[in-house]
């Protein structure tokens, strides 16, 4: 069983409805898809549960957005991130969505369909869908480092 859990809690009713026809225009059906206002534990039952969340102002500015983030994590379930249709340009994920989501992605429904259905893919990019910069993570830096010294 499928599931896609729309993180919904600063969402207004007009994103929520797009959000939603995203997921179906790619391919998911309506019994798969949920509402939710925070991320609560995995459900055992479910094979693959996605957790979707429309990178928006409000959404983006929430001090609960990284306890969703993290919680999503449990289980074995991934956090997509979707810029909305209206997003600026030069938008930039916060720190949360770069340290947790398993992808950012553009409002597009094919890459939806693609991040959502093939476990191996991970795409992170700006609302026009250009590569985002690589994220200043502990990770990378520690790569950095080591790769520093072997010079």
């Amino acid at each position: 069983m499928r599931r896609i859990t729309i993180l919904g809690r600063n969402l207004k009713d007009k994103e929520i409805e797009q959000i939603k026809r995203l997921a179906e225009d790619a391919g998911m059906t309506s019994d798969e898809i949920e509402l939710v206002d925070a991320v609560g534990e995995p459900d055992p039952d479910c094979e693959d549960e996605i957790v979707l969340i429309l990178a928006s102002q409000e959404t983006c500015a929430d001090p609960a957005l990284e306890t969703d983030l993290a919680t999503t994590q449990r289980g074995g379930r991934r956090a997509i991130c979707v810029w909305p249709q209206n997003a600026a340009s030069d938008s930039r994920p916060p720190d949360a969505v770069n340290k947790y989501a398993y992808s950012i992605i553009r409002f597009d429904p094919d890459r939806f369909r693609v991040v959502a259905t093939e476990e191996d893919q991970h795409c992170f990019e700006t609302p026009e869908g250009q590569p985002l910069p690589k994220p200043k993570t502990e990770r990378n830096l520690c790569v950095d480092e080591e790769k520093a010294k072997a010079s």
